[in-house]
């Protein structure tokens, strides 16, 4: 940062008050004591109040805290506010299908929280210095060879909705299909995903890090 730039404004959204006191003190010692504000939200629906109100360069986000929004719906909303917000996203969750989601959504990091929080200093310091970041831990070539990439858009469709407690015949009535397609769909869509069933789904989903999609 250059010397006669005004402090980094910096939001950290958790529900843990350790974590956001040691981020706060080591983004301090990192950035500069006079180079760096912070302040703290614990919840999604206080988070998306102050982003209506006030105008924030950086987020870190914890993507599972209390309030009505979470993960990548929350993510999304908070872009929606504030789209040019730069966004770290620290979380307990690690699953790299997820981290792919979140990325191409618009974060510009991503850290799981059993790395560590220096990890996460580094990432937000990258971002600050206008590059993007992803933990080390989290390995994105497995999120891009995932199984559920492998399906159409029609048979995510029709898995989603099964996964959401919906039956056959809805969904084609939903989707403007035939019945004889969506079964189709949901046959060839359980076999690439080697499910035996559609009631593994909604583990499989969570598993994976997918359950953001229902």
């Amino acid at each position: 940062m250059k010397a006669n730039a005004l402090p980094a404004r910096i939001l950290i959204a958790d529900d843990h008050p350790i974590i956001i006191v040691a981020l706060a003190e080591m983004l301090k010692t990192a950035l500069g004591q006079d180079r760096v504000l912070v302040d703290s939200v614990t919840d999604s629906d206080s988070l998306l109040s102050r982003l209506q109100a006030e105008s924030w360069e950086y987020l870190v986000l914890d993507l599972r805290m209390p309030g009505r929004l979470n993960s990548a719906p929350l993510l999304q909303a908070i872009l929606t506010a504030q789209p040019s917000l730069q966004v770290v996203i620290y979380t307990g969750e690690e699953h790299p299908c997820l981290a792919q989601a979140l990325l191409d959504l618009g974060a510009r990091a991503f850290v799981s929280k059993a790395s560590g929080p220096q990890v996460a200093i580094d990432a937000i310091g990258a971002v600050v210095a206008g590059n993007s970041y992803v933990d080390p831990l989290v390995d994105l070539d497995i999120a891009r060879k995932h199984p559920w990439h492998q399906l159409t858009t029609g048979e995510r469709t029709v898995m989603i909705a099964l996964a959401r407690g919906e039956n056959l015949q809805a969904i084609a009535i939903d989707s403007n299909r035939s019945y004889k397609t969506v079964t189709t769909h949901k046959y060839n869509a359980l076999r690439k995903l080697g499910l035996r069933s559609k009631d593994e789904l909604g583990h499989y989903l969570e598993q994976h890090g997918l359950d953001y999609l229902l």
